[in-house]
């Protein structure tokens, strides 16, 4: 057998980093396999401002520092794509060109914002077009915005925006919400104060903008008719989705393809635990993905002791 880690963390955003830090300081041999860019999201981030510790930081910045403290405590990182993990004694964790040996695996794979596909969309991401209103709504005090979707998360962004922003938009492609009835209610507070306007049967055609987003083409899918919107933000959420369906035949999934875990981030396969975005957890943001990190790593550590290998 090649060398055997003690733990394998998939993915290098702040989940997996964190792990990463909690395992080393406890004295496991790890290895993190990435197959993109360090940092995940978070990375993508033009400014961060409820992080604990940091007034503003982008996300480039908070991701480089954290990765210098992971490799000062010696965790070898490798970049590729994981393509299977095999359950047993020892796992084993299988990329295009190499195969590799672990007592205990995390899963770090992150969740990934549904996007728009519109030109200039990735372009101004984090220049007025966010995914998550929690992490950047301060940025648009008394600016107006638009959010488009129309479920529970548009809905909810679009009522919290409306305690900040001076005016919001709900980009709507069908006639009514689907959300809860009560963030519903809520919205319907917001139109009679004069808060948000609800543009329904709308979808946007055209992102305006250079430097940064100023505002929105958008087309009324009953009335055939185009129009611009003029915004400084704009809140995208549509939905987000985790690449876990490779993992289909290892790990249970739930409905809506978030890698189900118990209190101590394990999986329903022993010695496999998953942290961050990609689970079923109440909350995604950056400090409840370090914290998930923390704890995975805590108990796979505590798991990997047990193996014991001749």
């Amino acid at each position: 057998m090649d060398k055997l880690y003690d733990i394998i963390i998939i993915g290098e955003g702040i989940a997996g980093m964190t792990a990463a830090i909690y395992a080393r300081r406890a004295g496991a041999d790890v290895l993190i396999l990435e197959k993109g860019a360090v940092g995940g999201q978070a990375a993508l981030t033009y400014d961060i401002g409820n992080y604990p510790g940091f007034k503003s930081i982008s996300g480039i910045e908070l991701v480089t520092t954290i990765q210098q403290q992971v490799l000062t405590l010696g965790v070898e990182i490798r970049y590729a794509k994981v393509l299977d993990i095999e359950d047993g004694y020892i796992k084993t964790v299988k990329t295009k060109d190499m195969t590799y040996h672990c007592k205990a695996v995390i899963l770090c794979l992150g969740a990934t914002p549904r996007q728009l596909g519109l030109n200039k969309e990735q372009q101004l991401s984090g220049r007025g077009i966010s995914y998550c209103a929690v992490c950047d709504g301060a940025f648009y005090r008394n600016k107006v915005v638009a959010v488009i979707g129309r479920g529970n998360v548009a809905v909810d962004d679009a009522n919290y925006l409306s305690h900040i922003a001076k005016k919001v938009y709900i980009i709507n492609r069908r006639d009514e919400l689907k959300a809860q009835e009560i963030l519903v209610d809520q919205v319907i507070d917001g139109v009679k104060a004069g808060k948000i306007e609800i543009l329904n049967n709308c979808e946007t055609k055209e992102i305006i903008g250079q430097e940064k987003i100023s505002g929105l083409k958008v087309h009324n899918i009953k009335t055939n008719e185009d129009f611009d919107l003029e915004i400084d933000g704009l809140f995208v959420a549509i939905g987000r989705y985790a690449d876990t369906q490779w993992l289909n035949h290892l790990v249970d999934i739930d409905e809506n393809g978030y890698i189900k875990v118990d209190e101590h981030k394990c999986t329903n396969v022993k010695g496999i635990y998953s942290a961050g975005d990609c689970t079923n957890t109440v909350l995604r943001q950056l400090v409840t993905a370090a914290s998930d990190g923390a704890i995975a790593a805590t108990f796979a550590y505590e798991y990997a002791k047990g193996v014991v290998v001749e």
